[in-house]
Parts: structure tokens; C-alpha cells; sequence
């Protein structure tokens, strides 16, 4: 399958997504657009190299199972000051990454964030960390 086919068949999946409970944060994460963008972008806003695309990509069907069930942070929250000189958002930025062990070999890490006090919403997804 081209990349091309594999980008519009995760975003038809995406955007059929509902909104889900987050247990963890004890709060609702939110899906939009920015989310299925970062599959296929960096945070720059440049095209990801094929291989890492493709790896976003099909861990999307993944996300919800780890949003509604992780029960411990991969990493501690990362809190982006307003005043920092990357933040391009004027406002402060809070990542979570949440994270689950499917199996022995595949471990999927889902990233949130929060710009200011808006809205808690799925921003990233990719490979914990490779299992041996």
C-alpha cells in the first residue's frame, strides 16, 4: 500500500473518532485535526521521512486502548513556559505521555497536550521503546 493510500485510509478512520475519557487524567482527551497532522509532520511542520510516517500511521488504531487504560505516565508531564523562545503558542504547553505494553515485543506511547487552559487533546503516537 502507497503511503498516499495509507494516509487517507487512517484519516478516514480518525475522523470518525470520538472524544474519550482519559482515567489517568480523569478528564475527556479530544481529537483534531492537529493530531492526524503530527502522523505524517514533524513540529516543524515538515513531511516525516517515510518509514517513521508509516510507523504513526499504524499506530493510530492503537490510541484509544492506551488513553482508556494506561494507568501510569511514560514520562513526567513536560510544562513549555509561555515564555519560552520555541513556543510559537504565546500560551503554556503541558505534554503527557501516557503509555502501554501490548505484548513482549510492542510498547505504544500516546502524547497529549494542553495549550493554555484549553482543552486536553491527543497530539502524538509512536513506539515507546523497542522490546527485546
Amino acid at each position: 500500500m502507497s503511503l498516499a493510500e495509507l494516509i487517507s485510509l487512517r484519516r478516514k478512520a480518525y475522523e470518525t473518532t470520538k472524544n474519550i475519557y482519559c482515567p489517568l487524567l480523569k478528564e475527556v482527551v479530544y481529537f483534531n485535526n492537529q493530531g492526524f497532522h503530527h502522523a505524517t509532520h514533524d513540529g516543524r511542520g515538515k513531511l516525516r521521512i517515510q518509514a517513521d510516517a508509516r510507523m504513526r500511521l499504524n499506530l493510530l488504531p492503537d490510541i484509544n486502548s492506551v488513553i482508556a487504560t494506561s494507568t501510569t505516565f511514560g514520562s513526567p508531564p513536560r510544562v513549555i513556559p509561555k515564555t519560552d523562545h520555541g513556543n510559537k503558542q504565546g500560551k503554556e504547553v503541558v505534554f503527557y505521555e501516557l503509555s502501554k505494553r501490548f505484548n513482549s515485543h510492542k510498547e505504544v506511547s500516546v502524547i497529549l497536550r494542553r495549550v493554555g487552559n484549553g482543552r486536553l487533546h491527543y497530539f502524538s503516537v509512536r513506539y515507546t521503546k523497542k522490546l527485546k
